[in-house]
């Protein structure tokens, strides 16, 4: 094959990814925006993919390569063959009659495939611009992963965005310093604020020494046998259960039978613990086990016991996983609302925390309670503005132990 025809292939395997992206991009856009795509433009996307794949299998015949030209005109074909999707598929897709109460419209369905479509066009094109060699393989696996980043941090941004750009006009100095008035419509989350802080505060305070104490026996002490067996068993045990389980295990234990029916900080801190203690437990673990078998010889062999080994030297050195591990479980304690609903808290009428054994008020909760108002009170922009403060705090929680393990890390 001449110079030339290798040059007309790669033209014609690059504007098959360039027109592939930006027909992923578009579905991508309208899933996002909730764009109502219309028949005619779900149909000249596709064909927009579809026709250079067609250009393509006439260029692998003309240079007798009958196999590929098969499959380039094959896959054009399929693509071709979806813009038929319009006439049979309604307007509206109904799920009730797999006994799920939701309807989608259909041009999510449109926007969808143009994504489907588009990341795999995009993969295949590089099939032809390396001449159907193992590195077109290799560089569409690297697109394919960076697809999927791109997807997972878009995700992360637009949650940002929405609930900032939601949530901001409800943010005032009255919602942030008073408590709740008329069922939310008015007031603030003062009280529920603080006892957010509170709750991840205390829960902290409880699941930190368990989870490190649990990770440092798997790791430095437990020997195979049926004890570290039943250990393990029960951290997965635990970090499947569903936290609807955490919660009504924290109101028959904490709240029934410890504090004689009382909602307390305490009950929901101790059942945020139960929760949060296998994602501890587990980051700790990796990250002792990342610590070199070298340092702790080196320390032994200069005189130190096991223990002093571990508090000087393995602690230190694993403590950035730690904290990671540790963030990760409380970032997911801070949304929770299920287990502190049951054990801590109430919407209205708590008022600011004053002792672990009193009830509080939480954002998770009476962000839940809002969203129970829809439709029948003015509540909307209260929501929005509850959704960001948390987040806030969720980001605020994370960012600060980012820079702590950051300082961590350099020292060690």
């Amino acid at each position: 094959m001449n110079l030339k025809n290798i040059e007309t292939r790669k033209i014609i395997s690059s504007c098959i990814f360039l027109l592939s992206a930006a027909v992923g991009i578009f579905g991508f856009w309208s899933i996002a925006t909730r764009f109502e795509m219309q028949s005619w433009s779900f149909i000249a996307s596709l064909l927009l993919v579809a026709i250079p794949y067609l250009f393509l299998g006439i260029y692998h015949q003309l240079e007798s390569e009958t196999k590929r030209a098969f499959l380039a005109v094959l896959f054009g074909a399929v693509l071709s063959s979806m813009i038929v999707l319009p006439i049979y598929m309604p307007e509206v897709v109904d799920l009730r009659q797999w006994d799920i109460s939701a309807t989608i419209p259909n041009y999510f369905f449109y926007s969808l495939v143009l994504v489907i479509s588009g990341v795999i066009s995009g993969y295949l094109s590089f099939r032809p611009f390396y001449d159907y060699t193992k590195e077109g393989i290799q560089v569409g696996a690297y697109y394919i992963l960076h697809v999927t980043m791109l997807l997972t941090v878009l995700a992360l941004f637009l949650i940002v965005i929405t609930i900032s750009l939601r949530g901001a006009s409800g943010i005032s100095w009255e919602f942030l310093t008073r408590d709740i008035v008329s069922m939310g419509e008015e007031g603030g989350v003062y009280p529920a604020i603080l006892g957010t802080l509170a709750l991840i505060g205390l829960t902290a305070i409880i699941v930190l020494p368990l989870g490190v104490g649990t990770a440092v026996y798997l790791v430095e002490y437990a020997t195979e046998g049926p004890l570290l067996r039943v250990v393990r068993t029960a951290i997965n045990i635990l970090q499947g259960t569903p936290s609807i389980v955490h919660g009504l295990f924290g109101y028959t234990f904490f709240v029934i039978i410890l504090f004689d029916g009382q909602k307390s900080v305490l009950a929901g801190a101790l059942t945020l613990a139960v929760l949060t203690l296998p994602i501890v437990t587990r980051s700790t673990e990796e990250s002792l086990k990342s610590v070199p078998d070298e340092m702790r010889n080196a320390s032994l062999a200069l005189g130190a016991t096991k223990w002093e080994t571990i508090k000087e030297i393995v602690i230190p050195s694993s403590l950035p996983g730690i904290l990671t591990g540790t963030v990760l479980g409380l970032g997911r304690a801070a949304g929770e609302t299920a287990p502190i609903m049951m054990t801590a808290v109430y919407f209205s009428g708590a008022g600011t925390p004053t002792g672990l054994l009193e009830p509080i008020q939480a954002l998770p909760y009476h962000l839940l309670t809002l969203y129970r108002f829809f439709g029948y009170r003015n509540v909307e922009s209260q929501a929005w503005a509850t959704a960001l403060l948390l987040l806030i705090i969720v980001l605020g929680i994370n960012l600060s132990a980012i820079i702590v393990r950051e300082k961590f890390r350099r020292r060690n």
